[in-house]
């Protein structure tokens, strides 16, 4: 078989690089580098570890900045940091997860801070023009996130770290971003994506997609990359889309031909249908929705996304990830039936 090089040679020179790059982010003179660094050093203890004296280093040159009006920064930011100010950084706990059900429920307490964007808003379509004065990858503020870059099938992918991450090593793929696509999928991306979980050299590599008005933030095509060895829930043997005897809460149509999955996912936007996306190894799901806002959602399910039909609720409240049981979840999901 062929691999695919992407961002890495091997898994371990991929995780040795994500550090990396995360540490050479960090300086006094960039709030937003330091909140996105802290929110990845809590997916697991190898990247607090590595992490966590830089981290612990600039943080006090930012209080202390703060403290004589030097400090500058986009209003987000700077409302991130006031909540952050109250805290000591080992006050900021590891992501936590438990499964209820079959269904896994996920805290991560940084995701609360995160600013709400377009995935909280009400649409009336899936299709939505470019607008080059919202948040979009191209904006100059954002080179020093940037991860990795290359050439894949003709198409220049921009690999960049996610601010506010919620699923391991989470990554966001800017396809040909300086074409200024808004967020429609292309025959290009699902078989670029195709490729790329079924081909890659890191185990456990997957992809998920988010139509505008199915949970998508930012309106300028691209997917999100994650490393996860586990299954996630939506993969289960027992649901009806694998072969099982189950009935999935939400409809699913699970496909192994990329040709097929992608006459599919034509069909649902000549409709104008709202639909996610999750590719693993030799599998896409694809999830018909409502639209976002078009129903009342618990308050703890903010923007559904694909991790979220995919069965990983997260949350960013201690007692909810406590309380969460698998009806809740359930019913959640059966919420957003079209």
């Amino acid at each position: 078989m062929l691999f695919i090089m992407f961002i890495a040679e091997n898994l371990s020179r991929f995780k040795n690089l994500f550090v990396s790059k995360l540490k050479n982010m960090l300086s006094e003179d960039e709030l937003g580098a330091f909140i996105l660094v802290l929110a990845n050093s809590r997916q697991d203890e190898f990247l607090k570890a590595a992490l966590n004296a830089d981290l612990e280093k600039v943080f006090l040159q930012l209080k202390e900045k703060a403290a004589n009006n030097q400090l500058v920064a986009p209003a987000d930011d700077m409302d991130v940091f006031d909540q952050l100010m109250s805290l000591d950084l080992s006050d900021i706990p590891l992501w936590q997860s438990r499964m209820v059900g079959g269904w896994e429920i996920a805290y991560n307490s940084m995701r609360e801070l995160r600013p709400v964007r377009s995935s909280a808003q009400r649409f009336d379509s899936t299709r939505q023009p470019f607008d080059e004065n919202r948040f979009h990858f191209n904006k100059p503020f954002l080179k020093p996130e940037i991860l990795w870059q290359g050439e894949f099938a003709n198409h220049q992918l921009s690999v960049f770290y996610n601010k506010f991450p919620f699923s391991d090593y989470h990554l966001l793929v800017a396809v040909s971003p300086q074409s200024k696509q808004p967020q429609i999928m292309s025959q290009a991306l699902h078989f670029i994506n195709c490729a790329l979980v079924d081909d890659s050299v890191f185990p456990g590599l997957g992809l998920g997609f988010n139509s505008m008005a199915a949970g998508a933030s930012v309106n300028h095509l691209h997917c999100q990359g994650f490393i996860r060895l586990s299954a996630l829930p939506i993969e289960n043997k027992s649901w009806q889309h694998n072969g099982g005897q189950k009935k999935y809460p939400l409809p699913v149509r699970q496909f192994s031909d990329k040709r097929v999955s992608w006459e599919y996912i034509d069909l649902l936007m000549q409709q104008d249908i709202a639909f996610n996306c999750v590719y693993r190894k030799y599998s896409c799901y694809v999830i018909p929705r409502c639209y976002q806002g078009s129903i009342e959602l618990p308050a703890w399910i903010e923007g559904a996304g694909w991790l979220d039909v995919a069965g990983v609720m997260t949350v960013s409240n201690k007692e909810t990830f406590a309380s969460l049981d698998a009806p809740a979840v359930e019913n959640a999901l059966s919420l957003m039936r079209l």
